[in-house]
């Protein structure tokens, strides 16, 4: 007859530890996703808001520590904070006179110093012309800056009212504007990312497949075989052209560069390299610049997109460009 052994206490213990395990780790999980899905709902509805006067109040850059990713080596990263409602939900980056600019999805114009001035500041103005009524981010939702080719201002693009808007050099008025709305286009899914080409402009669609370029003749389409979400374009000091890519999963936001090349009539990417980053982080906005030593620097900047966990960054990283080197 098989006898019936009572479980030892050894026994007992190592039951209520794997159940208490097994609690942790669901328990874990579900924390994850809570702040996956707080991280990256967007808020649909931002209030009504009036146009502010334009102001300059003081940046504040809080060093953080981010681990490099090869071959990149990490110049430094920074929390931006100011006082100014307007300042968030930033997208694109361009440098004019020694100073960064990006703009934001509330359709303001944000020019900011580097962290190496003395007392950095931030100088905001509303976009007085824009496609809708302003302060709403379904009407003045700003994802993509650019010069114009001919000198006759900035390039905006627009999400939610996909659209292209020439601006003079202040941004304070409109010159022209563009609709490039797409069938297949989500309304938050646009262009997200804008590139000199020649005497045109290349616009790129968030959702990687589509290039669209605007000169005198008009808009002429492009297939685009990115295989990643577009978040910004920049033209490096050698001419070529990089995207900064995007892609969302349960464990966070992975974001990776790559340079842009032709592909028969269309165009694709290089090799992807991986960007240092926290979980939350969004890349939007990259500048591109010759460093004095040799290489390049490239300039990241953050959308915290009015999310909890998000934050606004600006990272600099620093990538050799010997023949041996280079991506």
């Amino acid at each position: 007859m098989a006898m019936h052994m009572p479980d030892s206490p050894l026994n007992d213990a190592e039951r209520r530890l794997q159940h208490s395990f097994r609690k942790s780790r669901i328990f874990n999980g579900l924390m994850m996703a809570a702040a996956v899905l707080a991280a990256y709902l967007p808020i649909r509805q931002l209030p009504d808001r009036r146009n502010l006067p334009d102001r300059a109040v003081a940046l504040n850059f809080q060093p953080i520590a981010l681990l490099p990713v090869a071959p990149f080596r990490l110049a430094g990263a920074w929390v931006m904070t100011a006082d100014d409602p307007r300042f968030g939900g930033l997208s694109a980056l361009a440098v004019d006179q020694g100073r960064f600019v990006a703009v934001s999805d509330l359709g303001a114009v944000l020019r900011f110093d580097p962290p190496s001035a003395s007392q950095p500041q931030l100088d905001v103005s509303d976009l007085a012309d824009g496609p809708g009524p302003v302060g709403r981010k379904t009407s003045r939702d700003a994802e993509a800056l650019e010069r114009d080719p001919r000198g006759r201002g900035w390039w905006i693009g627009y999400e939610q009212r996909h659209s292209l808007w020439l601006y003079d050099g202040r941004f304070r008025k409109a010159r022209a504007a563009i609709t490039i709305e797409r069938p297949d286009w989500w309304r938050n899914r646009g262009v997200e990312a804008i590139v000199t080409d020649g005497d045109g402009l290349l616009a790129l669609a968030e959702n990687g497949r589509e290039a669209i370029r605007l000169d005198a003749r008009g808009l002429q389409d492009s297939k685009l075989k990115a295989g990643w979400d577009i978040a910004d374009a920049e033209r490096a000091p050698d001419g070529s052209v990089w995207l900064l890519l995007r892609s969302k999963g349960r464990e966070g936001i992975a974001q990776a560069v790559a340079p842009l090349t032709r592909s028969g009539r269309g165009y694709r990417i290089g090799k992807a390299w991986p960007l240092p980053k926290a979980a939350f982080d969004n890349y939007e906005g990259m500048v591109i610049r010759a460093r004095p030593g040799g290489g390049w620097r490239f300039w990241l900047v953050t959308d915290d997109g009015h999310r909890l966990k998000a934050r606004t960054l600006l990272v600099a990283l620093d990538l050799e460009t010997k023949k041996n080197a280079r991506p």
